[in-house]
């Protein structure tokens, strides 16, 4: 006996299995679904930063503070033309290699170990010139030497 099939359901049979196989693309997302969850359970310490500070009721006043230096020297540098002015208080020099350093022991002599020294150069200053003012103040033995943005 031979079954018959209208003309109908033998097209709307044949149209249900057309398409591609999705089975291997669901199983590559899959795969690299769990790889970048795995990946990030690895990641995951860095998220958060780490805490020194005493879990107790006093805190740290039991602790020594650090108190920053009374005397501070504000060196200003600014771009004149192709020269660097070094400005500090009444002192100003084109010299930053040479009188800058003389004043800078000069003043450290006079004014002591607990002297703050903020340098702070205009936007337009060479970089190799806020260098030369930091070895200058590393040459007078400053130990608290900062850099300042230009106000």
């Amino acid at each position: 006996m031979s079954s018959y099939h209208p003309k109908g359901k033998r097209r709307m049979r044949a149209a249900a299995h057309v398409g591609p196989n999705m089975t291997p693309m669901v199983d590559v997302v899959m795969v690299i679904l769990i790889f970048f969850m795995l990946g990030s359970s690895f990641a995951s310490p860095d998220w958060y930063l780490t805490n020194n500070t005493p879990a107790i009721k006093g805190g740290l006043n039991n602790v020594k503070v650090q108190k920053m230096p009374a005397t501070r020297i504000l060196i200003k540098l600014t771009q004149i033309g192709s020269h660097t002015r070094a400005s500090i208080a009444a002192f100003q020099t084109e010299d930053i290699s040479g009188q800058l350093l003389k004043w800078l022991q000069a003043k450290k002599k006079a004014a002591g170990k607990k002297v703050q020294v903020l340098i702070s150069p205009a936007n337009d200053v060479p970089y190799q010139q806020v260098i030369t003012t930091y070895s200058d103040c590393v040459q007078a033995q400053y130990t608290h030497v900062a850099f300042s943005y230009t106000r």
